[in-house]
């Protein structure tokens, strides 16, 4: 006699089997990316404790812990300008378990250097700082604007503590531009040594952020002469921006801090990521904290902030030889 039904045994043998077919076909998983996380993530600074990609990764990850329901762990990696910590970062499992903390200098490094790592393959996460940068002159200078570079009479002088750091490269871009001298002299260990070269007449400007510059400020020996930004800081409304100033594609050279993890991250962990990241940004007690430690939070998300990252990467790589000519 014919049966036309399966028993029930034979039916969990085929769904078995069923399921183990689907488990081979490439992009279909066992397990259930709502699982995601189920392990602390780790944070990676490529720097030594207490600068400020350090304090932004403790401060995000102390509050994105919260949202993710896991524990976040910061493991710092410092080695090769920030080399080394990016490369680990970018060659890392692509299980959403590992990101890292990046800025401008790692895409100059990226052009300039020899790295494994490639800033418009990493998976973004979101912006979670933006301060704008100043170039800064001696408070008695004759300089009131960069226009007057041009007219100084002499070559410009600039310090730098770090000569990958946007606000060092600037001046260089802005020199191939404008038919300006610049003599970049690097060396100073920190923004506050390179600060103190203009205060006392070893160059005649500076990059740096606010905080470095306050102390100087607050003294009279320093003056600001530009904001590195798209639009003026409230604490110095009279000081013009880069895009007054006739570079509106030089304003991402501000002092940003974004989140990055290794390439192909499976969309559905990315955006468990970036929810938690965009709730940790407008989480009051975060914002409290950030207020505290200094840090002007201004989030972006990664689809926004990856234009600006390959904005940069195009700006940088487009003077490439000019800031080579610099930097020897």
């Amino acid at each position: 006699m014919k049966r036309n039904k399966f028993n029930g045994y034979e039916r969990l043998l085929i769904l078995m089997s069923f399921f183990l077919f689907l488990n081979f076909l490439p992009g279909i998983p066992m397990t259930a990316e709502a699982a995601f996380p189920e392990k602390p993530v780790t944070i990676v600074v490529c720097f030594g404790p207490g600068g400020m990609r350090d304090i932004a990764a403790r401060g995000v990850g102390n509050t994105m812990g919260k949202y993710l329901g896991v524990p976040m762990i910061v493991k710092n990696l410092p080695g090769a300008g920030g080399v080394r910590g990016m490369n680990n970062i970018y060659l890392a499992e692509s299980d959403g378990y590992t990101f890292g903390v990046s800025m401008g200098t790692d895409i100059v490094a990226q052009i300039l250097k020899t790295v494994e790592f490639d800033n418009t393959k990493y998976t973004v996460i979101g912006r979670i700082q933006r301060s704008p940068g100043f170039l800064t002159v001696k408070a008695d200078s004759p300089i009131r604007s960069i226009k007057d570079f041009k007219t100084f009479g002499k070559p410009i002088r600039q310090s730098a503590f770090s000569l990958f750091a946007p606000s060092t490269i600037l001046p260089m871009i802005l020199s191939d531009r404008e038919g300006w001298d610049l003599v970049t002299i690097g060396g100073y260990r920190g923004a506050a040594a390179a600060n103190l070269a203009v205060v006392r007449g070893e160059v005649e400007i500076a990059g740096a952020g606010l905080s470095s510059l306050k102390p100087y400020l607050e003294a009279k020996q320093l003056r600001l002469i530009l904001t590195i930004d798209d639009k003026r800081s409230p604490d110095f409304p009279n000081v013009p921006t880069i895009v007054e100033e006739g570079h509106p594609d030089l304003a991402n050279f501000a002092l940003d801090l974004w989140f990055v993890g290794p390439p192909n991250i499976p969309k559905s962990r990315v955006k468990i990521l970036e929810d938690a990241f965009k709730k940790t940004a407008e989480d009051p007690e975060f914002l409290k904290w950030a207020g505290k430690a200094g840090m002007d939070v201004a989030y972006l998300n990664g689809t926004e902030m990856r234009k600006n990252i390959l904005g940069l990467f195009d700006v940088f790589t487009k003077y490439k030889s000019v800031i080579q000519k610099y930097i020897k």
